[in-house]
């Protein structure tokens, strides 16, 4: 507010604040219009019906920014991100290394160390590097070293689309990705940190062999992966605009909206102005409880009567169906709505999400993610005298999927092992349990509880047992 404003509102405060309501309005009407000239430059057809379904709405030009915006401040693309990250990621996908006590010791020491940036674990940073995937449709991770580093030097570095030098372009470098003659990819341009005061300095280039570059790969030859809003970015628009409509629809009607009308044969010339009625005061332009209004002659109110759009609901659904299609979870993981789904159905809608999870499990985010890191951490391990050789086996387990019927599941396992068409070894692993360290675990306490003549209704037949012959004492718990 300036000097002659501050002036005008100590001398007539209410004549300043139509000047105040006024300058709002116009620079909102400035802005609207600055909107409408961007929107006709993005898509000359605009406004031209050319027989093409888009031609009667504006595009939505699909940029990081907007697919922040939807991850972070739509509530449904927050819930998609989250219902996508459970049924991949879920607490992590764990390793069971195949080698010496010492490596998998070593193994385990260095997942709790392995945040290049000293904030998240391994598995912590499986989740942000997915996350990032599923976002933006890609992520970074960078191999790094630091000197005296624990249990060894590696670290990663979890990146995003973000910090990759787009802008850096030449005879084999495109969006900031170098390539070979043959199109094999052989180094990445990043900015060394986002904020802009470090942005103005130059890019510098890591080589491919230190960059594991995480995306889905849906056709030969993609360079970059895609968002998972990417086909449904106008879709959530229309529901936050549907939304946001019958919100001011129902804050109209919530409030006594009243609309002044003046007869123009009670309006003086040149100057406008409404005659008298008859006192001093100036026209009632709001409404307080217990006020009584003599209108001047002329002059007339009109209440505002909204009327509701009908279907409402009925197009968010179909919006939110489409929406939830195009990103790849139910619509029930999408809304949270359980409403219209009984037990068997919800059940067989979630196979195919998790069938979905599952190719995506062992199709990308194993064999281009953990299984280069575990390469990384073998070559890493060897060269500063951890292990004796450069390479070990790994196996990798997903995290389970949470039965809602745990009874029902577990009676359809041990009828499937009994009829020999299912092993333990593989329903341990669809659990996200190690075959192996289970079986170690499991002989080491039954030898520790026996041991102190301890006995359970659950525990394993022995060998006499299995073969007829006396069951275990009834000693201790039962």
């Amino acid at each position: 507010m300036n000097l002659i404003e501050r002036t005008i509102a100590a001398v007539a405060p209410r004549y300043a604040t139509k000047r105040a309501l006024a300058r709002v309005q116009f620079d909102q009407v400035s802005r609207a219009a600055e909107n409408m000239r961007r929107l006709r430059e993005d898509n000359p057809n605009f406004g031209v019906n050319t027989g093409e379904p888009n031609d009667a709405r504006p595009s939505r030009l699909v940029d990081r920014a907007t697919l922040l915006r939807l991850a972070y401040q739509n509530p449904y693309g927050r819930k998609a991100i989250r219902a996508l990250l459970n049924g991949t990621i879920g607490w992590g996908i764990t390793g069971a290394p195949k080698g010496p006590k010492a490596l998998q010791n070593l193994w385990t020491e260095w997942t709790k160390v392995s945040d290049y940036r000293g904030r998240l674990n391994f598995y912590g940073q499986q989740a942000l590097a997915t996350r990032t995937m599923f976002r933006e449709g890609d992520s970074f991770i960078v191999r790094r070293y630091v000197k005296d580093g624990k249990v060894i030097p590696l670290r990663i570095d979890v990146l995003d689309g973000g910090l990759l030098d787009t802008s850096k372009v030449g005879e084999n470098i495109e969006e900031g990705i170098e390539y070979s003659v043959e199109g094999i990819v052989t180094g990445y341009w990043f900015y060394p940190a986002r904020a802009d005061y470090r942005r103005s300095r130059p890019s510098f280039r890591i080589p491919a062999e230190d960059v594991i570059h995480l995306y889905e790969q849906e056709e030969a030859g993609q360079k970059r992966g895609r968002s998972v809003f990417e086909s449904v970015i106008k879709k959530l628009g229309d529901i936050d605009e549907a939304l946001e409509a019958d919100l001011v629809r129902r804050k109209i009607e919530s409030c006594f909206v009243g609309f002044r009308r003046i007869n123009p044969d009670w309006v003086d010339e040149p100057f406008g102005q409404i005659q008298s009625r008859g006192d001093d005061l100036p026209p009632a332009e709001y409404f307080e409880p217990g006020t009584m209004t003599t209108l001047a002659p002329g002059e007339d109110v009109q209440f505002a009567d909204p009327k509701p759009a009908g279907g409402l609901n009925d197009a968010l659904k179909a919006n939110l169906l489409a929406t939830a299609a195009g990103v790849g979870v139910t619509y029930e993981h999408q809304t949270g709505d359980l409403s219209n789904v009984n037990f068997s159905s919800y059940r067989a809608g979630a196979l195919e999400f998790d069938a979905t999870n599952e190719e995506r499990q062992f199709n990308t985010i194993i064999p281009v993610l953990l299984d280069r890191v575990w390469e990384w951490f073998c070559q890493a391990a060897y060269e500063f005298g951890k292990t004796r050789t450069p390479s070990y086996e790994m196996r990798w387990t997903p995290p389970p999927r949470k039965s809602i019927d745990r009874e029902g599941d577990a009676k359809a396992d041990i009828l499937e092992m009994q009829a020999g068409l299912e092993n333990r070894r593989s329903l341990l692993n669809s659990r996200g349990i190690d075959h192996d360290t289970f079986m170690a675990e499991t002989k080491a306490d039954l030898t520790k509880q026996q041991g102190q003549g301890l006995f359970y209704k659950g525990d394993p037949f022995t060998a006499n047992q299995a073969a007829g012959g006396e069951t275990a004492p009834a000693q201790g718990n039962s």
